[in-house]
């Protein structure tokens, strides 16, 4: 089973990028393969969010849970029948420098062979484009200002 891994450092707080990876109705601005993101239900720590990613031609639309530990974890998970496993885990850890270690591990299976054929090779690159991307927009919300350990 894929399991993929992904890092950055970041100049921000731990609660500042959690923030950014929690606003997930805003991912559609800013993560090139995500369609749609919509919060269905909330309670207390817990998402449960309809998504629609696209990969080329192909949309593949699915749903999952997010459980919020501010601000240093989200986990999600998806249990649509689209996917044999989907677990991510987000870790938001204070970095040697006063910022952030920005780390994301993740295993996704799809149960298609149709579909796994058309979006394997994509879900290799997913996660850095995904890290990398949160990090464009960091920047864009909260500036370049670093912060000094």
């Amino acid at each position: 089973m894929p399991t993929y891994f992904a890092h950055a450092d970041l100049p921000y707080v731990p609660q500042q990028v959690f923030d950014l990876v929690a606003d997930i109705e805003s991912y559609p601005k800013f993560l090139r393969h995500v369609a749609a993101a919509r919060i269905r239900r909330r309670n207390v720590n817990t998402l449960w969010v309809d998504q629609v990613v696209r990969f080329a031609m192909l949309r593949l639309r699915f749903s999952t849970r997010a459980v919020l530990e501010p601000p240093s974890r989200i986990h999600v998970v998806c249990n649509d029948s689209v996917f044999g496993t989907f677990d991510e885990t987000w870790r938001f850890a204070g970095g040697p420098s006063g910022g952030t270690r920005l780390e994301c591990h993740a295993t996704y299976e799809l149960r298609s062979g149709l579909i796994r054929m058309a979006m394997g090779p994509a879900l290799s690159d997913l996660l850095s484009t995904s890290v990398k991307a949160f990090q464009a927009r960091a920047r864009q919300i909260y500036g370049a200002a670093s912060v000094s350990g």
